[in-house]
C-alpha cells in the first residue's frame, strides 16, 4: 500500500506519496484538504527527497521551481493556464522540453545503476499484480505490453535521446531487440527480446545503421514467459547467457498448472548470479506463490 507523509510548504499542505514504482508531491490548493490538489509532481522512486529543505520553501514559485529543476520531477497537475518546463536535475543554461533530444550528461554506469533498480521494482509490481489479477492479460504479448506501459511511466525511461551524435532521436525501451549473439542452434540467425533498454551514451555514440540493425549490446534486459513449462525457462536463461548480457531479467508466470520441481534447480541454480535475476509468479486452485526478484526461492503469497 503506498505510504503518505504530510507537511507545511510555501503555507501550503503538501503530501509525499510513496508508491511500489514511484513517488510524488502533491500540494494542497490554500486551506484544501488532502486531495484537493493543484500541483502534482511525480519522480522515480529512487530520487530522494528532502521534506527539511522543501519546507524552506517560502513561496509556491520557490517551491515548484524546486521540484521541478533540482529534482527533475514530471509535472502531472498545475493550475489552469500555468505552463511550466520540466527538465533533468542539475541542467544549467537553457531548459529544454522533457521530450526533446537529451545529450547524455551521467555516467552511463549512473544512468544504468538506476535504470536497473527502477525496472526492478517494476518487475516486482508485474508479479504482483499477476497474483492479484492472474487473467487480467489473455497472452503473453498482453504482459510485455504492461510491463512497457510501468517502465514508460518513469520519468527516467520517459525522454526522448539524441541518436548518432544527434542526427536523430529515439527511446531507451525497446520491444525485439535483436540478440547480442546468435544461438547456435539458430544456424546464424539472431533471435530477439522481449524487451531491452538501452542507456543515453550508447544511443549518443551510436551510429544509425548500427542503431536500425540492432547491434547495440543492451544495458539491461528482460524475457517474459506465460504458462509454459520448465524448458521455456531454461531456454530463456541460456538465451541471455549466450548474448553475455550484464543485466538480464526472467519473468515466469503460471496459471492453473501444478509445480514444476525443475523450476526450483533452475532458481537455484542462477541465485547469486551476477547477471540474471527470476521473478515467479503461479495461481493455481486458489493457491498463489511467488518469488520476486531477490528472492531466494518460491513461497506462499
Amino acid at each position: 500500500m503506498p505510504s503518505s507523509i504530510k507537511f507545511r510548504a510555501a503555507d501550503r499542505d503538501v503530501y509525499l506519496v510513496t508508491g511500489q514504482i514511484s513517488q510524488t508531491i502533491n500540494v494542497c490548493t490554500i486551506g484544501g484538504a488532502k486531495g484537493n490538489y493543484e500541483w502534482k509532481f511525480r519522480f522515480p522512486i529512487d530520487v530522494s527527497l528532502p521534506i527539511p529543505e522543501l519546507q524552506q520553501c517560502a513561496s509556491l514559485e520557490a517551491l515548484t521551481q524546486v521540484l521541478s529543476e533540482r529534482f527533475g520531477g514530471t509535472l502531472e497537475l498545475s493550475p489552469s493556464g500555468v505552463v511550466l518546463d520540466v527538465v533533468e536535475p542539475a541542467t544549467a543554461g537553457t531548459k529544454p522540453p522533457s521530450r526533446s533530444p537529451i545529450k547524455p550528461r551521467q555516467s552511463d554506469e549512473e544512468w544504468i545503476g538506476r535504470a536497473r533498480h527502477i525496472t526492478e521494482l517494476c518487475v516486482n509490481e508485474l508479479v504482483r499484480e499477476f497474483l492479484e489479477l492472474p487473467y487480467l492479460h489473455r497472452v503473453e504479448h498482453s504482459i510485455h505490453a504492461r510491463l512497457y506501459s510501468l517502465l514508460r511511466g518513469q520519468p527516467l525511461f520517459d525522454r526522448h535521446f539524441g541518436l548518432a551524435g544527434g542526427e536523430a532521436q529515439t527511446q531507451p525501451i525497446h520491444k525485439e531487440w535483436p540478440e547480442t549473439i546468435a544461438r547456435p542452434e539458430n544456424e546464424g540467425r539472431r533471435g530477439s527480446f522481449d524487451l531491452a533498454i538501452l542507456s543515453p551514451t550508447q544511443l549518443y555514440e551510436a551510429s544509425l545503421p548500427d542503431f536500425t540493425k540492432g547491434l547495440l549490446d543492451a544495458a539491461v534486459v528482460i524475457e517474459m514467459g506465460l504458462n509454459y513449462r520448465v524448458s521455456h525457462l531454461r531456454q530463456d536463461a541460456e538465451k541471455l547467457l549466450n548474448s553475455k548480457v550484464r543485466h538480464g531479467y526472467l519473468v515466469h508466470l503460471v496459471r492453473d498448472q501444478s509445480h514444476e520441481e525443475a523450476i526450483d534447480d533452475v532458481i537455484a541454480s542462477l541465485h547469486g548470479s551476477e547477471s540474471i535475476k527470476i521473478a515467479y509468479a503461479r495461481v493455481h486452485r486458489g493457491e498463489r506463490f511467488i518469488k520476486l526478484l531477490d528472492d531466494e526461492r518460491i513461497s506462499a503469497a
